[in-house]
């Protein structure tokens, strides 16, 4: 048994306490000066020294192996010039002796903060890396992939190559592929794509594991078991939690990109919820629709900065109410990627042909829902649907987002203060590896609405800021009603799980530029520590 004394713990909007007791993993008290003497001679005294304390923040989805596994990768995320991403692959190549029979897979480029020409990385490009190694660079959203030419011979690519799960395999005047991959196309070439082993995958979740400790994390709704490595997938969490190394509670969300997987899923009896309060089978993830950097994302209405574009639509609308409906009628909660308004309308005529008049009582949910018309907010709120939201996004789309939607549209879009005080249910993630799952970043743009370098200095759209309380709320106890944990997860009360965060400013109080400067001094997940800031 420990006993927290002196601290600031956070119970609920302007309502905070002194001390905590925690006991095999719950917290059985929470109170002030009155329990020190209750506890003081049958508990471990912990002082807290008047630090902060909230809930351990929960990333509501993000790819958690995929980020462990991007972790270890040649990092582009910063690149500012298509010279520069060449100049640093060909140094990366120097640097680790690659040669033939090797292959560089990598992630996060991004063309729309390039500086010298913003256009997607072709085999021309790509070319200038090497003609012997095959090179593959995914976006930082990961709907399109960029080859050199030697990537697409090894991937088995043609000009007979199409998708059969949307995108395409862009070719060039002659019909040859550029190495240029949007969507479902990149399906295509996975299967060819260099894996790290079982045991490098285990040694890189551990790795990353101690980061999310780090950074305050103690839960996750992680998308990673997908179509053909689903059981794959799913074993490596299920073998270091028998191995006793999971310091994050993971839910795992199912993604399903090819429809051929998903009833064999059902028929094979995976129930939602199954498993321990460490590693739980979660919802049916789907796609309606691509990106806003890629102008991928489906439109109502052809994209600002590209007339007669009007983005992907990943599944035709039949397909997408069958697979809701085999989830539904399956007693499974289902998440949807969708980020533009059409994308979005797509996901909502699904949801509501499924349920009928029924309550949303699975707890169906938008993923990102950033390009928004006051009607579909309406139908959100409306059928209480859930939303799962990145502020963190408003860091790369504040540039793009006037050109590419015109004003009308933007002022209706990342309208997530609206849905918030709508009442409607929206907890945070970040979507890494496609940002950093840093949560003090995504709290920042939460509150802030302004992009890590502090610009607009009004902040965009600020009507639609969030309040800390709120912010907090969404990345804690809004997360597990996600999962269908918020009577056990997500507060400091009495029967929950000891799962809490030691901060080394109190951030309903300090200037709002500070909080993405906050610094977690411990982490404790199911009553241990597992992250301690040395000194």
């Amino acid at each position: 048994m420990k006993l927290y004394i002196n601290g600031n713990l956070y119970r609920n909007r302007d309502q905070f306490s002194k001390t905590m007791v925690v006991d095999s993993g719950k917290i059985i008290a929470v109170g002030d000066n009155e329990l020190v003497e209750t506890y003081k001679d049958r508990a471990e005294i912990i002082d807290l020294k008047g630090a902060t304390v909230i809930p351990g923040l929960n990333d509501s989805h993000l790819h958690f192996l995929m980020t462990a596994e991007y972790l270890d990768m040649l990092q582009i995320t910063d690149v500012t010039s298509m010279q520069e991403l060449i100049e640093r692959a060909k140094n990366y190549i120097q640097e680790r002796q690659l040669t033939e029979g090797a292959f560089l897979y990598t992630e996060g480029w991004n063309q729309n903060q390039f500086t010298d020409e913003q256009r997607t990385p072709d085999r021309t490009d790509l070319d200038k890396i090497s003609t012997t190694i095959p090179v593959a660079m995914v976006r930082v959203d990961r709907h399109v992939m960029s080859l050199n030419s030697k990537a697409i011979e090894v991937l088995k690519l043609t000009r007979d190559s199409v998708s059969k799960t949307g995108g395409e395999v862009v070719k060039d005047k002659t019909g040859e592929p550029t190495g240029i991959l949007t969507e479902g196309a990149i399906d295509l070439v996975r299967p060819y794509l260099p894996e790290l082993s079982k045991d490098e995958k285990k040694r890189v979740l551990k790795k990353t594991m101690r980061l999310a400790n780090s950074q305050g994390l103690t839960s996750m709704h992680t998308n990673d078991a997908k179509d053909d490595k689903i059981e794959a997938n799913l074993n490596l969490y299920h073998e270091l939690e028998e191995e006793g190394a999971l310091t994050v509670r993971f839910y795992q969300q199912i993604w399903f990109n090819d429809g051929n997987y998903i009833q064999p899923f059902m028929d094979k009896g995976y129930k939602l919820g199954q498993g321990s309060a460490f590693n739980r089978i979660g919802p049916v993830k789907l796609f309606s629709d691509g990106t806003l950097g890629a102008r991928t994302a489906a439109m109502r209405e052809a994209y600002s900065d590209d007339p007669g574009n009007v983005g992907i639509e990943t599944k035709p609308q039949s397909v997408l109410n069958h697979e809701v409906k085999l989830a539904v009628d399956h007693g499974f909660q289902v998440i949807i990627h969708g980020i533009g308004d059409k994308g979005v309308e797509r996901i909502l005529d699904a949801y509501d042909a499924a349920l009928g008049d029924r309550l949303n009582d699975l707890r169906l949910g938008i993923n990102h829902i950033q390009i928004t018309g006051k009607d579909l907010i309406d139908r959100v709120i409306d059928r209480k649907y859930l939303t799962y939201i990145q502020p963190i996004f408003l860091n790369d789309d504040i540039p793009i987002l006037l050109s590419r939607l015109g004003e009308q549209r933007a002022s209706t879009s990342y309208a997530f203060g609206t849905l918030s005080r709508a009442g409607v249910h929206q907890s945070f993630s970040s979507d890494a590896p496609i940002v950093s799952f840093n949560p003090w970043e995504n709290l920042y743009s939460a509150v802030s609405r302004k992009r890590l370098n502090g610009e607009p200095s009004e902040g965009y759209r600020p009507e639609e800021a969030m309040d800390i309380y709120t912010a907090v709320d969404a990345y804690t106890l809004e997360s597990a009603y996600a999962s269908f944990e918020e009577n056990v997860k997500g507060r400091i009360q009495p029967g929950y799980y000891a799962d809490f965060v030691v901060l080394d400013r109190n951030i309903f109080t300090c200037a709002t530029e500070e909080i993405k400067e906050t610094a977690v001094l411990m982490t404790v997940v199911d009553g241990k520590v597992v992250y301690q800031k040395e000194n």
